[in-house]
């Protein structure tokens, strides 16, 4: 059969990273998200108007 419940003193106890590695490991995902958002931000702005025929020519001097 099975264990009876309350028996789980002589199991080790889940152990997950040490919490300096999970805030590297967060701070890794948080830039890995900005450096994906600002390569496709530039993608979803218009394109900049394209100058008039009379001012492609710059300034009289």
């Amino acid at each position: 059969m099975g264990r009876p419940p309350g028996d789980d003193d002589d199991l080790p106890a889940a152990q997950g990273l040490p919490l300096p590695l999970r805030l590297l490991a967060l701070i890794g995902a948080f830039s890995f998200l900005m450096i994906g958002l600002s390569s496709v931000v530039p993608l979803l702005r218009p394109p900049p108007p394209r100058p008039m025929p009379d001012q492609q020519r710059g300034p009289l001097v």
